[in-house]
């Protein structure tokens, strides 16, 4: 479990976001909700070491950020929301979510190369390993970084916006996927802006409302929380009676 206490990050001095106590859990999705600018980006980044914080992030009694790179990497994995179309194949981008695990030397043995192709197999993209990175469009992309992700095999996964460029078939793969991978035991952190499909997928749901983030709470109590919402995130939820996502967006 990850622990945060009096949690604070930003730039330059000034702080962008403040959580005064949240739980990241091993088997669970919480899902980060909030505007544009509203810190959950910075969150992300302070937790897996980009950007120091403030505060208290404690891993299974261990702060994170007394942790080395090589060590936090082995068990925190992180997918950003800019992703870069760099110049290499799909398998070899991939092939770099092992290096945390692999020696100095970066020659892949059996159990890397497993992990590389059961996360292609994971995220569709085997028989695309051979295609560079350049050539492969926003949702392939999206798809390809999230496999390096998953190669990493870490307990627990940062994910800004995930689903954010794939089409709707893609997103609710994706979403099945991660819902899997909590099921295992992942713990797993998400940003995003699809308030019915948080309510569909996450287990706890935590609002960020300038800088400041609220409790984490049961997905199932999100739309009970008519006021909060529209003052925060401008919409509230409304059951939507059969179909894949419990509910749907109102005003």
């Amino acid at each position: 479990m990850i622990e945060l206490k009096d949690f604070r990050a930003g730039y330059k001095g000034v702080e962008k976001i403040r959580v005064d106590e949240l739980r990241i859990e091993p088997g669970r999705i919480l899902g980060l909700l909030g505007r544009n600018g509203s810190g959950k980006s910075t969150f992300l980044k302070a937790l897996v070491g980009i950007i120091p914080y403030g505060g208290h992030a404690i891993l299974d009694k261990t702060e994170t950020s007394s942790m080395t790179h090589r060590e936090r990497a082995r068990r925190i994995a992180y997918l950003p929301q800019q992703l870069s179309p760099v110049s290499m194949s799909v398998g070899t981008l991939v092939a770099h979510g092992r290096f945390a695990r692999m020696s100095f030397s970066k020659i892949m043995g059996v159990k890397d190369r497993e992990a590389v192709r059961h996360a292609l197999e994971m995220t569709g993209l085997w028989e695309e390993r051979h295609r560079s990175v350049a050539e492969l469009s926003g949702g392939e992309r999206q798809r390809a970084y999230l496999a390096m992700v998953l190669a990493q095999e870490t307990e627990y996964l940062l994910l800004d916006e995930p689903a954010a460029s794939l089409d709707i078939a893609h997103q609710i793969e994706i979403m099945e996927l991660l819902k899997q991978l909590s099921s295992d035991g992942r713990g797993i952190v998400i940003t995003s802006h699809d308030l019915p499909q948080s309510a569909a997928y996450c287990d706890r749901i935590c609002v960020i409302d300038r800088g400041r983030a609220a409790l984490a709470i049961p997905a199932a109590e999100l739309a009970e929380k008519t006021e909060m919402l529209r003052e925060t995130l401008g919409v509230t939820l409304t059951p939507a009676g059969k179909g894949l996502y419990p509910y749907v967006l109102d005003r």
